[in-house]
């Protein structure tokens, strides 16, 4: 949306009404009001909440006025075209429903310590659960619908509160629970993307359950096919194919079930040029929910370890989904996908130009080619106490004066560099 077009939009709202002459006196209160100063999530917002700083600059938004009171779901909108974070002032908050309480502010107001452990107990109970759930379709239990929807609510506040800290989560591969782990990949990748997208709490809300239940057709396909080593005969892989029919019929015998996580289950192997199985349909019978698990489904397969290969970098998982955009997957929601998750997804490790190593911890949206990053192995490839550092912070220099400047990207194993190892030795609680 264009400034001109945004700023029409804000004056109808009474956002834009009492002139830039007092913004130099807004700003002097907010510096006084520090204290107050609470980040959340625009998703977040809302009536009665008073926004007294943006994720940009004042001057690049459409706003005029540098601090306002939201007094309508319209000004909540205006806020979430051109934000995804912002600061409230609790101080100057109405007394008015929605408006921010306690517990609200002790939930976001914490350091990247705070939220890493909660988005890693989140990560293990919904792990847990998952291997819980598939077990029971092996066995022919009945799908617990309320424990997943319960869990995947949690996720979903996890990537809202910090989504850098769950998308490194992701990245702990371990090919031996491969199936439940890709399951919980998805799921959380796809809430990733529909933030992104600015989706609703709601609508996240079911297309991480979708992107949760996906493949537990695959319970019902035989271990000896599941887990084979080599190359599926002819004959596997139809079997293996039918594991999109088995999970449409396993997801439609549950209760309270939402019925676009039946059609994810049935269809996320559809192609848009027809190609696709089970039953090769086209483009426009394709939801975007099938669209965005089906992105998700193939980036975590690629850049995962399993039994018959070994997990690819990100570079070459963005080169396969790039390379079928528009004939295998929805081209804009790829464009959209690889900007969410950045050039050095958070979880990669990555070789520094003077031989370090260690793993991309958070992004940098206005520097893409910047994140932060936790330092493990020094120039030798032996462990070295962990330290974080910022790229875009031009006195973030290694022990020779010199900007430490990203080399290449790393398979996860490279030099012996175990990520779960660190997580479960908490070394990346530690660090922060």
């Amino acid at each position: 949306m264009s400034i001109r077009k945004s700023q029409s939009i804000l004056e109808g709202q009474g956002l834009i009404n009492a002139g830039r002459d007092l913004s130099g006196l807004l700003i002097g209160m907010l510096m006084n009001r520090e204290k107050h100063l609470l980040k959340i999530h625009v998703y977040e917002l809302k009536i009665g909440m008073f926004v007294a700083q943006l994720d940009i600059p004042w001057e690049k938004s459409p706003f005029l006025l540098q601090g306002f009171d939201i007094k309508s779901p319209a000004d909540i909108s205006a806020v979430q075209q051109v934000c995804d974070y912002v600061y409230i002032d609790t101080s100057r908050q109405k007394d008015t429903h929605g408006a921010v309480s306690d517990e609200l502010s002790a939930k976001f107001n914490q350091s990247f310590e705070g939220a890493f452990g909660a988005a890693r107990n989140t990560y293990q109970s919904t792990s847990n659960l998952v291997k819980s759930v598939m077990d029971d379709i092996r066995f022919g239990n009945q799908l617990n619908v309320n424990a997943v929807k319960s869990l995947v609510s949690d996720c979903v506040d996890r990537v809202l509160e910090n989504p850098d800290a769950m998308m490194l989560l992701t990245q702990l591969k371990n090919k031996d629970e491969y199936t439940s782990q890709h399951s919980l990949n998805v799921s959380i990748m796809s809430i990733l993307l529909g933030r992104h997208l600015n989706y609703s709490v709601e609508d996240l809300n079911k297309l991480g359950l979708s992107g949760l239940l996906h493949d537990m057709g695959k319970m019902k396909i035989p271990l000896e096919i599941l887990n084979k080593e080599g190359n599926l005969t002819p004959d596997e892989f139809k079997v293996m194919r039918t594991h999109a029919m088995l999970g449409r019929d396993i997801l439609m015998s549950a209760r309270d079930i939402y019925p676009g996580a039946i059609d994810v289950a049935y269809m996320h192997h559809e192609k848009l040029d027809g190609t696709g199985y089970p039953r090769g349909i086209r483009d426009t019978g394709i939801s975007q929910f099938v669209r965005i698990v089906a992105i998700a489904d193939v980036y975590d397969a690629i850049t995962s370890d399993r039994v018959y290969q070994k997990g690819r970098l990100h570079l070459e998982a963005i080169n396969t989904l790039t390379h079928n955009r528009k004939t295998h997957f929805d081209g804009d929601l790829v464009i959209k996908f690889i900007d969410c998750i950045g050039i050095y997804p958070v979880g990669n490790p990555v070789e520094m130009t003077n031989g370090e190593v260690g793993v991309v911890i958070a992004g940098n949206s206005k520097q893409k080619t910047k994140p932060k990053v936790m330092m493990l192995l020094n120039s030798e490839k032996t462990e070295r106490e962990a330290l974080i550092i910022d790229l875009a912070d031009p006195a973030c220099v290694d022990s020779k004066g010199e900007a430490y400047r990203i080399y290449k990207v790393l398979h996860q194993n490279q030099y012996g560099l175990n990520l779960r190892d660190y997580f479960n030795d908490g070394k990346f609680l530690s660090a922060t």
